[in-house]
């Protein structure tokens, strides 16, 4: 009776291992199954043992149960190690040395009736109800009973460490397991106990039904094998993406570490409840495609995830559950937005056209700048709205480049407004055709049309300051040459006493025509800035220096900074800084200084006179303000506007000396020319 239930455990344990063999493209299972069938081995040899009549089958039975026994230990170090995902730790050559013991014992066991090299047998008995031998073990035996102990009790702490860990359905799955297995290993215990390890009657192998039971319960309860955790801590348990596994009753059988911490506050353990209640805004999938893109807000802040919903399956096909990865895209969300935004708010219009000048895309900011609902040019020929007149050049443009891959060109168009009207628009073009992101040429489009209308205006006024100019020189400068040469033939035939008379209209003549020269300078002096080439600054200032009367002053240049400038007009300012200098203080023992700032890019012009008073530094660059009753008022004036046609800015302040001190900030673009910002 004895022996046919052990023959029954045996059996138990055998069908477990073919199930998992079935099961043999999981990872684990094959290891599993030689596990048990290591288990079935150790309870068919004590069956054996228990019924035989003869020595020789006793030994069979001996030769059966410790291949069982020898190979528990290695199995099942295999299986822990495959099961927590630490199966690299352990090369062949490990594996080799690790067997070695094992299979050398074997052999002897198998050879044991011919030595005595693992123990002695002394006598046989066959009576009911189990045979028995009497034996005496040798030291090689323990030592090799020690050694399975050791791997199997290495396994388990692997086992329980590993459930602790990960918690969940596996620590369910990790406590079956080690309770299928500490079962046998008590019963072993027992054995020792008794003292009597080559007894019939062997409480280990009885002990293998729980293990058989418990795992059955595992495999078919429980899943075991189903979703195997195998190198889960790398795969799922350190993604940063919250990863959840859901059952075919949407129940959630598992959650990863990023997936606890996006589920609500107090949400509690997720695992076994329905995944409606826990997993975020779960019915939103598309069930045609399993993907989904959702917001999720933690914190006061807003995620977003690209959400795949994949089902699994078993081997045969059959739907188990679910795998849901919810992938953090709130990064490039947030990129895609801004720069939508920034798109759409330009005060540009970006275009794409293909190769046939058909438009596929255009910005928001057509609408507002243009007039035009942006899908109302989706597919329009950009040629279409151009002026009859700028249509060639800019069909030739096209053409000519259009298939030259990073081609950049700039040119201007009239563009027909959604009212009719013709708006100048500015266009920078590149070809991006073979850029699979783009597959266009962008046309980056601005309007220029009140610039243009200004840049005429402006050359209106210039025309009408150059006439302007020609009158005062012609009309104005004939008369006064006339008097100025009366006056000269007065002086030499008049008396001494009408001489203080006649110098005084002298003087007034000499400042009528310095009034007409400022006039005509200041009238050209804010005109535009056209051609500009590169100056020395420490060239112009030393030049400007020779061509003013400065009498006993002294210059000082600290600076070799190089501009963009008239160079005639930057001298003119010059010229008039280092008069002003002149005019205002004492010359002797005066200094004037020129260098470059230290905060921003530009230059300085100062002295060590008496200064400008603070309240009047706002006024000395205007037209006609003097105080020097021998000047015009034109000379700052004249300074003030050439640095504003080149788009520079002008301040009065203090030197360091207490004297007149102007900065000048220097842009590298001229205010008309600089783009608009939005």
């Amino acid at each position: 009776m004895i022996t046919w239930a052990l023959f029954g455990i045996s059996g138990l344990n055998l069908g477990i291992a073919a199930v998992a063999v079935r099961r043999r493209e999981v990872r684990g299972a094959v290891a599993f199954s030689l596990v048990m069938i290591c288990v079935s081995l150790y309870s068919l040899g004590t069956g054996i043992r228990a019924g035989s009549t003869t020595l020789s089958l006793y030994q069979v039975g001996t030769v059966v149960k410790f291949a069982g026994i020898l190979g528990l230990g290695p199995t099942q170090l295999r299986f822990g190690l495959i099961y927590t995902g630490r199966e690299s730790v352990l090369t062949r050559r490990y594996w080799a040395l690790l067997l070695a013991l094992p299979v050398a014992t074997f052999a002897l066991i198998v050879t044991a009736p011919v030595h005595d090299l693992l123990w002695t047998v002394q006598g046989f008995s066959s009576s009911a109800p189990l045979a028995a031998v009497d034996r005496a073990n040798g030291p090689l035996f323990w030592l090799t009973l020690a050694y399975i102990y050791a791997l199997i009790l290495t396994t388990y702490s692997l086992l329980l460490v590993f459930g602790v860990r990960r918690g969940g359905r596996y620590r369910t799955q990790v406590l079956l397991m080690l309770s299928g297995g500490i079962i046998p290993v008590i019963g072993s215990f027992l054995l020792l106990y008794s003292g009597d390890l080559s007894a019939a009657f062997d409480p280990t192998a009885f002990a293998n039904t729980a293990t058989g039971v418990v795992f059955a319960v595992a495999l078919f309860r429980f899943g075991f094998l189903d979703l195997a955790p195998v190198a889960r801590h790398t795969l799922v348990d350190e993604m940063v993406d919250p990863v959840y596994v859901v059952d075919t009753d949407d129940r959630v059988v598992d959650v990863n570490v990023a997936g606890v911490e996006l589920l609500e506050e107090g949400a509690g353990e997720p695992v076994g409840r329905p995944a409606a209640e826990v997993v975020p805004l779960y019915d939103s999938f598309d069930e045609r495609t399993g993907d989904s893109d959702v917001t999720v807000e933690r914190d006061g802040s807003l995620r977003f995830f690209d959400i795949n919903r994949t089902p699994l399956t078993d081997r045969t096909g059959t739907a188990i559950g679910s795998l849901l990865i919810y992938r953090d895209v709130t990064e490039r969300h947030i990129t895609e937005k801004r720069f939508e935004r920034l798109i759409e708010r330009s005060s540009d219009v970006i275009a794409v056209i293909d190769e046939d000048g058909d438009i596929t895309h255009v910005s928001q900011s057509v609408e507002e700048i243009l007039g035009y609902v942006p899908t109302a040019l989706i597919g329009a020929n950009v040629i279409e709205n151009v002026h009859p007149n700028d249509r060639d050049e800019l069909s030739a443009e096209l053409s000519a480049h259009g298939t030259e891959y990073g081609y950049t060109s700039s040119y201007r168009v009239r563009f027909r407004h959604a009212d009719g009207e013709w708006r100048v628009l500015e266009v920078r073009a590149r070809n991006l055709l073979d850029d699979q992101f783009v597959e266009g040429i962008v046309l980056n489009s601005r309007d220029v049309t009140e610039k243009e209308r200004q840049k005429r205006k402006l050359e209106r006024q210039n025309e009408r300051l150059d006439q302007f100019a020609s009158i005062v020189s012609h009309d104005l400068r004939n008369p006064l040459n006339v008097a100025t040469g009366h006056v000269d033939m007065l002086e030499t035939d008049a008396q001494s006493e009408q001489g203080d008379s006649i110098e005084t209209v002298q003087r007034q003549l000499e400042r009528m025509e310095a009034i007409i020269s400022d006039a005509l300078t200041l009238a050209r002096s804010g005109e535009v800035i056209s051609e500009a080439t590169e100056v020395r600054l420490e060239d112009i200032a030393h030049t400007a220096w020779q061509n003013v009367d400065t009498a006993e002053a002294d210059l000082v240049v600290d600076t070799s900074l190089a501009l963009d400038a008239d160079r005639d007009r930057l001298l003119n300012v010059f010229e008039n800084l280092y008069r002003n200098s002149a005019e205002h203080n004492e010359t002797t023992g005066l200094t004037v200084r020129v260098g470059s700032l230290s905060e921003t890019f530009g230059f300085y012009v100062e002295d060590t006179g008496e200064g400008i008073p603070e309240d009047k530094r706002d006024r000395v660059l205007e037209q006609g303000y003097t105080t020097n009753r021998e000047g015009t008022g034109f000379g700052l004036a004249i300074v003030r506007d050439i640095v504003r046609a080149h788009g520079w800015r002008i301040a009065v302040s203090e030197s360091d000396e207490d004297g007149a001190r102007f900065e000048v900030e220097c842009s590298e673009v001229p205010l008309e020319e600089r783009p608009q910002t939005a």
